[in-house]
């Protein structure tokens, strides 16, 4: 029998997706990597597992590069070392969007070592949660994603010939016979614009310094780019203990976020047999919506997915009702644990919970239980709206759900 398996990984405020398709054969894959201490106490020992059972890593998203989704994935690729010789576990490829894969270069003008020494100099960033203490800084400084994936020779990209990960008009990519991945974002439209943001960053950064294909800009502008997060101002913490109406909830005034990185997350569709699953990244609602119309007819609406991680960690600045009129699940997935931002948004769970009811019952999972998610666990409302509530154990590592 098919199945499809997901772990929601206690992620703290991020993401990190284990998801298994089990049918004639296993294919798994890991999206995001959450913090470093993410990976460390929940994520690895299931790796080691994995290998125990002559299981490999078919593939690794990291779908952008906030420190949320990538600081673990520094970590793992430290620990796993050379890819022919893993000291954890095989991976098969990693899809991560980098300098390299922008174009970004304006020169063939090698750089000089007091150049190098500089851009080194000026592109440390002390990894946050390195241990489970929250003020830890013993981060490895200068150890970046790009690097490790370089120096210890990964695939990296190669199912888009060693270019972006993007949404192209042309056929999904087959992991095997049974798996394929349609990448709806980033278009080449948000890639252009975080070009423009990233160079911008590194001309501000190094103004004498001409842009080439070196590696080490690839470990510049992730430097970089996690220095200046997060750059939105934190969602306020609402008091629902006087909330009575869900439709007017659902219903109030959406401002759409404008960040660029959180735009060119990697979103996708996971399909495995005859089951698929959507994976939003921290996108926005608008660039999903416009690739749900051009990917299917408007007599299909909504699209039924098996499963969809809502984008974002629920927040309201990045799921409005247009995009879920188009879409609709019995499976929804929010990953955070509230600090930072105060993710999720109760406006976003009230958007899911009042849709049209299209006689199923929209079961909504969560990594952490929250206080102001205590609404949501009115048997009256969960009788009328027909949804319901579940959250991941403490005591263990992840929120398994099979599909």
């Amino acid at each position: 029998m098919n199945k499809l398996q997901v772990n929601m990984f206690e992620a703290g405020n991020g993401d990190s997706f284990l998801i298994k398709c089990i049918g004639e054969k296993k294919t798994n894959i890991l999206v995001d990597f959450g913090y470093s201490s993410t990976y460390k106490k929940h994520v690895e020992n299931h790796l080691i597992d994995m290998a125990a059972n002559k299981e490999k890593m078919d593939l690794i998203i990291v779908t952008h590069i906030d420190q949320d989704h990538i600081s673990g994935g520094i970590r793992f690729f430290e620990d796993n070392g050379f890819a022919n010789n893993p000291q954890i576990i095989s991976v098969g490829e990693v899809w991560h969007n980098s300098y390299k894969h922008l174009e970004m270069a304006e020169t063939d003008k090698m750089l000089t070592d007091k150049e190098r020494k500089h851009i080194v100099g000026k592109s440390i960033v002390v990894e946050k949660n390195r241990t489970d203490d929250i003020t830890d800084t013993s981060g490895k400084q200068g150890s970046r994603l790009a690097a490790n994936l370089h120096n210890y020779g990964y695939s990296w990209n190669t199912g888009f010939g060693g270019q972006a990960v993007l949404y192209t008009e042309e056929e999904p990519i087959h992991l095997n016979d049974e798996v394929k991945i349609t990448v709806l974002s980033p278009t080449m439209k948000e890639l252009t614009k975080l070009k423009k943001v990233w160079k911008d960053e590194l001309k501000d950064k190094f103004p004498t310094i001409g842009l080439n294909n070196d590696i080490i800009f690839d470990d510049a502008i992730e430097c970089i780019s996690l220095m200046r997060r997060p750059n939105n101002v934190p969602n306020l913490m609402r008091d629902t203990s006087t909330t009575t109406n869900l439709e007017n909830l659902a219903n109030m005034l959406f401002e759409e976020d404008i960040d660029e990185i959180n735009a060119s997350s990697i979103t996708c569709i996971i399909e495995f047999m005859d089951k698929k699953i959507l994976l939003l990244g921290d996108s926005v609602s608008s660039i999903i919506e416009t690739q749900i119309k051009k990917m299917y007819k408007e007599t299909e609406f909504p699209i039924i997915f098996d499963a969809i991680k809502v984008a974002h960690h629920g927040s309201s600045k990045n799921t409005r009702n247009e995009l879920l009129d188009i879409i609709d699940s019995e499976h929804y997935f929010i990953s955070t644990n509230g600090s930072v931002h105060g993710h999720p948004d109760i406006e976003t769970i009230a958007k899911i919970i009042v849709k049209e009811n299209r006689g199923m019952t929209r079961n909504i999972y969560f990594t952490n239980k929250i206080s102001k998610l205590d609404i949501f666990d009115s048997k009256e409302w969960q009788q009328k709206y027909q949804y319901k509530t579940h959250y991941r154990s403490i005591s263990e590592d992840s929120l398994q759900i099979y599909l």
